[in-house]
């Protein structure tokens, strides 16, 4: 999801914020719904194919210790050798617990074969106690573990090259990175809702996907983080800035578990992050465009998975969505 967009401003009047008038390049991805398995009867093949052959702009895959889905790295190289145009994302990777260096590489090795459309995205993961603590990972280390390894990804991206880093976590002497991705620009987004994520996104991050974000949010959360690139000496182009949405067939289709987890921000109303049909797909995607936002990732829970994301496709994403450079 990086093509060009205008310059972004030092700050935008809420009252300017929309971005399909501001010419700013409307996208929107899926992820698979992590609460079913998507291994029975080649249920990812039948929705990778048919997001494919629906046009649909990328395929992004969420990363848990005890949640479940599938592990976002493996099953997105497998994707990048059955599709030819898809990107592929992820969103997010959790950052602490792994090492830069070999996470590096890896996300380097699924850009290279799928010869550039890698989207990697990442943060400190969900903040639930078991999570953190399948993770292994102490609370306290945690910010510090993540900053330093985007700081090591991005010095092993942006070297030809050998780097030396001494860090608290991590140690580099003499290390360049093989293969190397294919855009020189190689970007890492970044999460996280919380004030000190948000800055933290200005500071260190190329683009900021929320989560459980209300539209009328979104605006305020996106300031934060062009304030904080400009402190840094830094901006993040305007076309960087997204969030994820939910969407289900009927309220009836919703499995408990789910609305259990999408439940997590109990003040967030539910039509501000869960669409139940098209329709309100659509009107949901209005909501954040209007209010800056041009990127997104609609995580489709349905029970015939490829019916709903061709009715979605046709009558909530295909309007809105800005037509395609002809090559």
């Amino acid at each position: 999801m990086t093509e060009p967009a205008t310059a972004p401003p030092d700050s935008i009047p809420p009252g300017e914020r929309d971005a399909a008038r501001r010419g700013l390049t409307i996208r929107v991805g899926l992820s698979p719904n992590p609460f079913s398995d998507h291994l029975s009867n080649g249920g990812l093949w039948t929705m990778v194919d048919a997001m494919e052959e629906a046009g649909y702009d990328s395929l992004w895959l969420s990363d848990s210790a005890g949640i479940g889905g599938l592990a976002p790295l493996p099953t997105l190289a497998a994707v990048a050798a059955r599709t030819e145009r898809l990107k592929l994302g992820t969103n997010v990777l959790v950052l602490p617990p792994r090492n830069p260096v070999l996470l590096a590489r890896e996300l380097a090795t699924v850009d290279v074969i799928s010869n550039g459309r890698m989207l990697p995205a990442g943060g400190l993961g969900i903040d639930i106690p078991s999570e953190r603590a399948a993770l292994g990972i102490e609370s306290s280390e945690r910010v510090a573990r993540m900053e330093e390894c985007v700081t090591i990804l991005r010095a092993l991206w942006e070297t030809e090259g050998p780097v030396d880093y001494e860090g608290r976590f991590c140690s580099l002497q003499g290390i360049a990175l093989t293969p190397r991705p294919v855009k020189a620009n190689f970007e890492l987004w970044l999460a996280g809702n919380a004030p000190a994520a948000l800055r933290r996104s200005g500071r260190l991050g190329n683009g900021w996907i929320g989560a459980y974000v209300a539209p009328q949010e979104f605006g305020a959360m996106t300031d934060v983080i062009r304030a904080a690139a400009q402190e840094a000496g830094r901006t993040i182009d305007e076309d960087h800035y997204g969030t994820t949405l939910f969407a289900c067939p009927s309220e009836s289709e919703m499995p408990p578990e789910a609305l259990r987890i999408l439940s997590r921000r109990p003040e967030l109303a539910a039509e501000d992050h869960i669409a139940y049909g098209a329709d309100a797909l659509r009107v949901l995607l209005q909501r954040f465009i209007a209010e800056g936002g041009s990127k997104y990732v609609v995580v489709p829970i349905a029970r015939d998975v490829p019916g709903f994301i061709a009715e979605l496709r046709t009558e909530a994403i295909e309007p809105l969505e800005t037509p395609r450079r002809s090559r």
